[in-house]
């Protein structure tokens, strides 16, 4: 857990306001104020130690997901997207990534290319490719 030099629980870093978390979680995480110890976060939050280690660790996983959201797209990344949308719409799949990082040029972010994907499928469908995304850590 992050502390400063007083022993008051900090957020971990790299946490903005504006990330989307889990409400279950920014309400722990709400409690974090720079002055607070960690006995104190865990007890307000009803919480024990061990329980409030998870809740941190749990929030350090969602923000490097949200880091990776934003950086430049990879190969690497495009396949494993066009793998689980193989899953949901067939072969079809490369070729709608292909478009929409073609459409998307040098700006291209797995975020923005998820984006784009998501607005060409049904809620059934976005809802498969989301499932899919997660098993990979990619949502």
């Amino acid at each position: 857990m992050n502390t400063s030099g007083s022993g008051a629980l900090t957020w971990p870093e790299g946490l903005r306001p504006e990330m989307a978390l889990p409400f279950a979680l920014w309400r722990t995480l709400d409690l974090i104020d720079g002055t607070r110890d960690a006995a104190e976060v865990a007890r307000l939050a009803g919480l024990s130690a061990p329980e409030l280690r998870r809740k941190m660790h749990e929030a350090q996983g969602w923000i490097s997901r949200a880091e990776d959201h934003g950086r430049p797209m990879t190969d690497g990344a495009a396949r494993q997207v066009t793998q689980c949308l193989t899953q949901v719409v067939g072969p079809v799949a490369e070729l709608m990534v292909e478009e929409v990082l073609d459409d998307l040029g040098e700006a291209a972010t797995l975020s923005a290319l998820l984006a784009g994907l998501t607005a060409e499928l049904t809620p059934e469908q976005t809802g498969r490719f989301a499932g899919h995304l997660r098993s990979l850590g990619l949502a």
